[in-house]
């Protein structure tokens, strides 16, 4: 028995010892296509958009771009993240390391607004300097669905469907803004209203979520409207680079900054990510992601300049959620990306779909960082929930297409 015990031990000890070269033999992955969708990089603020008129704060500083345009220093950032991205898609032979990418290899679609157009600019000029890359894009008066599919018709929408499934998602917006309670108090002493003879009480402010007066869209009112566009206002200072004492009148550290991006990532809470949402803001958007995956004659690189809601919605399409170090949970920084790839195992192995995240963080906007070497954006893998149950970071190009054919609708 005991001759017996010591073979049964040394077959497990082979075996084990097998495994891991048998696992060092399993075919590498290829990257055969990869699909971006940004944001459009750091932009002047919206008309509007620090809704704080009723509260007392001092002076917001002014900008030198005209509103809700993208500003130089934006259009830098992004130029230099296309830089460090060409690098990647060289590395993987997706583009070539050298001269002007092949007609057909790379393809660039943006929104029609100009801050989206411009970042599409900027991202062609790092990842292919010097080349004439068409930035296609639909004429400026027209609602292209890939951005815009309820204002542009192309989905079917019910605001008081919409409404009742928001509410019981967020929890109405006195229920959302109670979870986040605490950010909402260091929002108010950024802002400065938090002292006084009648400090403010942003928290308890009355709100609402409720359709559209026209019924084509929702209405929010209440403490995540009163800060979610402040506090986005607040991080465009500190992105731009300006000085420290004119980044929420030198109240919004780094440290604050990341804990009121959250109140930004809110809105898309309320506005794009519940189960009815979801589908209709980012349907359109789904089926060009399957075609620039799959067609057989797609770009081996898309990249789309679209807008942060377009992002929410499409990561809460695929039931994923991403965290950028020095933003909020769910907030899509400027020129940051979505980004799925197409994948292979071996020659002519099974395909697979792979989701990330990449951004650069709030310093290395500001800093305007070149990245190389060591110096590198951050970049986050993400779970695929309708395809890839045991989290292993990827599904089967089969699984992923059934997943999201079965969640789009119209």
């Amino acid at each position: 028995m005991s001759f017996l015990r010591r073979a049964a031990a040394a077959l497990l000890l082979t075996a084990l010892a097998v495994q891991p070269a048998l696992a060092r033999r399993r075919p590498a992955l290829k990257v055969e296509r990869v699909f971006l969708l940004y944001r459009h990089g750091v932009r002047a603020p919206l008309d509007g958009e620090a809704a704080i008129q009723a509260y007392r704060h001092p002076p917001l500083p002014r900008w030198s771009t005209p509103e809700s345009l993208l500003t130089p220093h934006g259009a830098e950032a992004l130029r230099r993240l296309g830089a460090w991205q060409r690098q990647e898609f060289a590395a993987a032979g997706l583009l070539p390391a050298r001269g002007c990418p092949a007609a057909g290899q790379l393809a660039i679609w943006t929104n029609t607004v100009s801050r989206t157009i411009t970042s599409g600019q900027a991202l062609a000029d790092g990842v292919a300097p010097g080349c004439s890359v068409p930035i296609g894009h639909l004429a400026a008066d027209v609602h292209d669905p890939l951005f815009e599919p309820i204002e542009a018709g192309a989905v079917p929408f019910d605001a008081n469907a919409a409404v009742a499934d928001i509410l019981r998602y967020t929890g109405g917006a006195t229920g959302i803004a109670r979870l986040h309670a605490a950010a909402i108090q260091t929002f108010e002493n950024i802002l400065g209203c938090d002292t006084g003879p009648k400090p403010c009480d942003i928290l308890n402010a009355p709100g609402e979520i409720a359709a559209s007066a026209d019924g084509k869209g929702i209405r929010l009112s209440g403490p995540i409207d009163i800060t979610s566009g402040t506090a986005q206002v607040f991080l465009l200072q500190y992105l731009e680079g300006m000085p420290r004492a004119q980044v929420g009148w030198g109240r919004a550290t780094p440290k604050r900054l990341a804990e009121i991006s959250r109140l930004h990532a809110l809105l898309f809470d309320v506005h794009v990510r519940s189960p009815y949402m979801a589908p209709r803001i980012a349907g359109p958007m789904a089926r060009r992601l399957l075609a620039a995956l799959t067609a057989p004659e797609g770009a081996a690189v898309t990249l789309l300049v679209g807008h942060d809601n377009n992002i929410a919605a499409l990561a809460s399409l695929v039931h994923t959620h991403f965290q950028i170090p020095g933003y909020g949970r769910d907030d899509p920084p400027p020129g940051g990306a979505i980004g799925f790839e197409l994948v292979r195992e071996g020659r002519n192995g099974p395909q697979y779909v792979r989701a990330f995240y990449e951004a650069a963080t709030p310093i290395q906007i500001r800093n305007l960082t070149r990245f190389g070497g060591t110096l590198r954006p951050a970049r986050m893998p993400l779970t695929l929930g309708p395809c890839d149950p045991g989290r292993t970071g990827r599904c089967t190009l089969e699984a992923f297409t059934r997943a999201l054919e079965n969640l789009l609708v119209g």
